[in-house]
């Protein structure tokens, strides 16, 4: 079930966004969120906040979408549920969100420039984004529970030919601490030792991220992990039902990705309800 509140996903939980279109300076992502849906009302449309609990998608078009409210028909359904981090948050997570608490270096990296991170996670993710990290602040220290590096030969080179990373390993993250902001994090090593390193800021790659599609029970095709398969025109697996954003299969998850996916799904929605031959592009409107 995807239960939804007036302004809710990751865009939500970003203090400061500072990579969005038209953002000049940092802006609050429920602030930009708020703004998205304004917009989407002044144009028409309709905003009903309702747990979606199950679809029925096998008879084609028109859909049905089964909620808290009653049952919702619709010629095309696009599925933007996105994508949260499925288990339960840290001693100090939630209390420094915001304040030094990170999930994604190409929005927040940039706040840290000459400053000291700490990267939590043993996945090539994780040391892609640590790699990043490097290029921007004083000193990254990359912090895994396994004792070895389990990512491709090369990137484990960049990794240990950075100057200013340091590997620690065997480690594993227990609380995040700080006074009024982040000062670092405690961690339990391979013998149960209690390390404490300090740091302005702390990446977390420690969970993964699992798409919220449980409502469709198992109705569009999907990769391993669970996210949805789509072709270039945003088309999952059923005709007239659409995916955008980070509950889609891909590699690259941004706001502004997701966004672009939105348009594209919503153009070809638009065309699977007319039966247009082409996607009108409406340009200088």
């Amino acid at each position: 079930m995807v239960s939804p509140t007036e302004l809710s996903g990751m865009m939500a939980t970003a203090p400061l966004v500072a990579n969005f279109p038209a953002q000049i300076e940092p802006t609050p992502g429920k602030q930009i969120l708020a703004m998205i849906r304004d917009q989407a009302l002044a144009a028409g449309a309709e905003h009903l906040l309702e747990p979606a609990e199950a679809v029925e998608f096998s008879n084609g078009s028109p859909f049905e979408v089964y909620t808290g409210g009653g049952t919702r028909i619709a010629r095309t359904i696009l599925v933007a549920t996105g994508a949260m981090a499925p288990s339960d948050p840290l001693p100090g997570e939630k209390e420094f969100a915001g304040l030094g608490v990170n999930y994604c270096t190409a929005c927040d990296g940039p706040f840290y420039q000459g400053l000291d991170v700490l990267v939590v996670g043993q996945d090539a993710e994780a040391a892609r984004e640590a790699l990043t990290l490097s290029q921007i602040c004083r000193s990254v220290a990359l912090v895994a529970k396994a004792k070895d590096l389990s990512f491709a030969d090369d990137l484990a080179e960049q990794v240990q030919a950075a100057d200013n990373i340091a590997v620690h390993l065997g480690m594993s993250i227990k609380e995040i601490v700080g006074e009024d902001a982040v000062t670092g994090a405690r961690f339990a090593g391979p013998g149960g030792e209690e390390h404490v390193l300090n740091a302005d800021g702390v990446f977390l790659y420690v969970r993964g991220r699992a798409p919220a599609t449980g409502f469709l029970h198992g109705t569009l095709q999907t990769d391993d992990e669970g996210f949805i398969i789509t072709d270039e025109s945003m088309q999952t697996s059923v005709p007239g039902v659409y995916a955008a954003g980070d509950v889609r299969s891909k590699q690259i998850r941004q706001m502004v990705v997701a966004a672009a996916e939105g348009c594209i799904a919503a153009l070809m929605a638009e065309r699977f309800i007319t039966g247009r031959g082409k996607v009108r592009s409406d340009r200088g409107r």
